[in-house]
């Protein structure tokens, strides 16, 4: 079968740092597509290439890679430009599949559904259509647009042929989650609410946002990382055993998780100091926050959740820290005896440690934390796919593993929609420095952030 993938808002940067080099890498692997970028930037696809697409790349890359000049406002000379360039690379009767990856403004999505229509009605006189549709996080602004879009994506695709794109389940740490507490027994035995005290999730950015301000002005924090990352690492690190690894059996797990989250218990706001400073306009939209949230089943209930999110901070640092209860303080009147613990540093290198206490030398029976480490790079090499190759890989295969389910997108919404109303306390924190709230969030409930 013949795939062919359209890749609207073709000149942006999503495509241009991420999409562009995973197409050129899978290629270089052996899939077999062709490739036509889509945008208003550039007249000629010569000027297209020098902008856009690294100059090392390959000639067998460039060879599958066309670009067209694009409008979306001119609906009819644009989808007339893109049939006839799709009827002249099938044959008659061929098997086509059309992958449609959507890097655009989800406002933009009924404007492109009504041409990408138009355009399946020409080409399926010609071929055997197949066809999906790729669309980026976040899905919608809050639930009720998240339906909205769904629905108008419906009228064109069934929800089979939806991708709905949070590329982190691309990374490896996402995989790599799953697969240590299912493929081993000596972690599934312990992964409860018997054993666990508290989960940590860290993710710490050194960069601000007045780069994309206009367009970050309309997300802020909890659309940005905690709706879509961060609940979807909940979700790995709280769900039950799956009667297999297959998307759907995954899918399902994980929305029973999202169901048992209550909204969160604490949740506090900021935003760096100097955001806006060249707009002309205060800003007052959150780039810190930080929450306490539970997973209210069977095994996972009065473990507490603590998460800390945001921009402009001094060191950046992407991690889950999973504290064990420390029984054996108290059964062998040990103050000193350390926590046990599963650490899961995302970045700034992908490694897992289990901390357990061993004798310390020349000691009496005194004993000290030792890491056991586990690091991506050392066991299986650097060279292991980026995210978003491992994604644009799972849409070519038709695999949906990698790729949350509306009825995860829903119950996401439902669980962040009290954080996005105006009510909360707005810090204003300086550059580099973590919000007073984090702490202030540690001290009221009697833990120290790992980091």
């Amino acid at each position: 079968m013949k795939q062919i993938i359209i890749q609207f808002g073709g000149t942006g940067d999503l495509a241009q740092k991420k999409l562009y080099p995973a197409y050129e890498n899978l290629q270089g692997e052996g899939y077999d597509f062709i490739l036509i970028a889509l945008g208003r930037r550039f007249a000629t696809k010569e000027d297209f290439l020098e902008a856009m697409v690294r100059p090392e790349a390959s000639k067998a890359f460039l060879d599958i890679l066309d670009y067209l000049q694009y409008d979306m406002s001119d609906e009819q000379g644009a989808t007339d430009l893109l049939s006839s360039h799709l009827s002249s690379l099938v044959q008659e009767g061929e098997d086509v599949s059309i992958i449609y990856y959507m890097a655009l403004q989800p406002s933009l999505y009924e404007d492109a559904i009504r041409q990408i229509q138009i355009v399946d009605s020409v080409i399926s006189k010609k071929v055997n259509l197949a066809k999906k549709i790729v669309v980026e996080k976040p899905f919608g602004f809050d639930s009720e647009t998240a339906k909205r879009y769904n629905n108008i994506l419906l009228k064109a695709f069934s929800d089979e042929e939806i991708y709905r794109v949070d590329h982190y389940l691309g990374k490896e740490f996402m995989q790599n989650l799953l697969l240590l507490r299912f493929h081993n027994d000596i972690i599934r035995m312990i992964w409860d609410n018997r054993s666990i005290d508290s989960i940590q999730i860290i993710f710490d950015e050194t960069h601000g946002v007045d780069q994309r301000l206009g367009f970050y002005e309309k997300i802020g924090v909890v659309r940005d990382t905690i709706q879509n990352h961060i609940l979807q690492i909940i979700t790995y690190l709280t769900m039950s055993d799956p009667t297999t690894l297959t998307p759907e059996d995954i899918a399902a797990e994980k929305a029973k998780v999202l169901r048992a989250i209550s909204p969160p218990e604490e949740f506090y706001t900021g935003r760096y100091e100097s955001l806006g400073a060249g707009s002309g306009h205060i800003v007052n939209t959150p780039t810190y926050a930080a929450l306490k949230l539970s997973v209210n089943n069977y095994y996972m209930a009065d473990i507490p959740i603590y998460i800390r999110t945001g921009k402009m901070q001094k060191e950046a640092k992407s991690l889950i820290y999973v504290k064990f209860k420390n029984k054996t303080q108290k059964v062998m009147n040990d103050s000193r005896i350390e926590d046990n613990s599963v650490i899961i540093t995302i970045h700034p290198e992908l490694t897992i440690d289990i901390v357990m206490n061993l004798k310390e030398p020349k000691t009496s029976w005194k004993s000290k934390p030792v890491r056991f480490r586990f690091n991506q790079a050392e066991t299986f090499g650097a060279n292991t796919p980026e995210a978003y190759e491992q994604i644009v890989q799972k849409i070519l295969k038709g695999d949906k593993s990698l790729f949350p389910s509306m009825s995860e997108i829903c119950e996401s919404w439902r669980i962040v929609e009290p954080m996005l109303t105006e009510e909360y306390h707005m810090e204003v924190y300086p550059i580099r420095t973590l919000p007073r709230f984090a702490n202030e969030m540690a001290q009221k409930n009697n833990f120290t952030w790992f980091a």
